[in-house]
């Protein structure tokens, strides 16, 4: 037996056309993931980045030196100065509505992570 997909589902995208000009990132995290996927993806692609920024001065300026990557940035306040980036903000739960907070109004930001550990901490954030 086989099940057709609603007509929703089935005109759904899996993927679009790369960005003519894309906008540099900048990485709030610096830890495994980071390290292992966002970057060596952005790398690929030929997406640029701008700068990295983690609470641990030198898994930041491991990563900005693997990947080629200008700045190193001390201060979160440091990173959300850059203006005209997408944010791919890549840290524990717990921590993203802060960082956020920090960043400028408006800003775009990728986050691939729920707002909290579970559905109560979460529901806190909305």
């Amino acid at each position: 037996m086989t099940t057709q997909l609603p007509a929703s589902l089935r005109d759904l995208r899996e993927s679009w056309p790369r960005p003519s000009a894309p906008r540099p990132i900048v990485v709030i995290g610096a830890g495994s993931i980071v390290r292992d996927a966002h970057l060596p993806v952005y790398q690929r692609l030929g997406f640029p980045v701008a700068g990295i920024f983690d609470m641990n001065p030198k898994a930041s300026a491991e990563r900005a030196a693997a990947f080629a990557i200008p700045r190193a940035f001390e201060s979160i306040e440091e990173a959300a100065s850059i203006r005209d980036v997408v944010f791919d903000v890549a840290i524990p739960p717990e921590n993203i509505v802060s960082v956020l907070e920090r960043l400028p109004q408006g800003a775009a930001v990728l986050i691939q992570k729920p707002m909290g550990r579970d559905l109560c901490r979460r529901a806190q954030h909305c």
